[in-house]
């Protein structure tokens, strides 16, 4: 139940919700937060690896080709094909991941939206007087709306597209030679 709903919940039943309530759902929003961002990270990391793996299949046909015991009598087929199939993978890796760590963060957004404004109900965005200063427990209303995961689908679709692009020149390469 987001924050919103509850409040509306709980004001019908009581005033509204307890200090301990507030403190709950902060600790929840926070819990909720750190899972999804482990989510996105995880999203990245198989992409990652999913492209290593492309990219490694890859080398291993480019090396059958530039250096067989029996020379293949489709060597421009093959090439082309390499491209094909790499580029469908790259595509398809890089795709879904993008749609995942999108979808994700939307979710860690909004627990941050929440998170912050439970830390708001507690006051620790008000300032307080600590040793002859005027200062706040908490400054960053921003938390959990960052970009910093659209620079980790630049690198996914970067890696993917270098993958396509090596296999590209590839294919050109064997067409020129043969």
């Amino acid at each position: 139940m987001s924050l919103d709903a509850w409040c509306k919940f709980g004001m019908s039943k009581r005033k509204g919700p307890t200090m301990s309530d507030l403190a709950e759902n902060k600790r929840e929003m926070f819990d909720g937060m750190r899972a999804y961002h482990q989510s996105e990270i995880s999203h990245a990391h198989h992409a990652i690896t999913m492209l290593l793996a492309i990219s490694a299949a890859a080398g291993a046909v480019v090396l059958a080709i530039l250096f067989p015991q029996v020379t293949p009598k489709h060597v421009q087929e093959i090439a082309w094909g390499l491209w094909v199939v790499v580029s469908v993978f790259a595509v398809t890796v890089a795709w879904t991941a993008h749609i995942k760590i999108s979808s994700d963060h939307q979710i860690y957004a909004r627990f941050g939206a929440e998170y912050v404004k439970t830390c708001e109900l507690l006051g620790f965005y008000d300032p307080v007087e600590w040793s002859a200063q005027k200062t706040s427990i908490k400054t960053d209303k921003k938390i959990g709306q960052g970009k910093g995961y659209r620079k980790t689908q630049a690198i996914i679709w970067s890696f993917a597209a270098m993958l396509i692009a090596l296999t590209l020149l590839f294919a050109l390469l064997i067409d020129h030679l043969v």
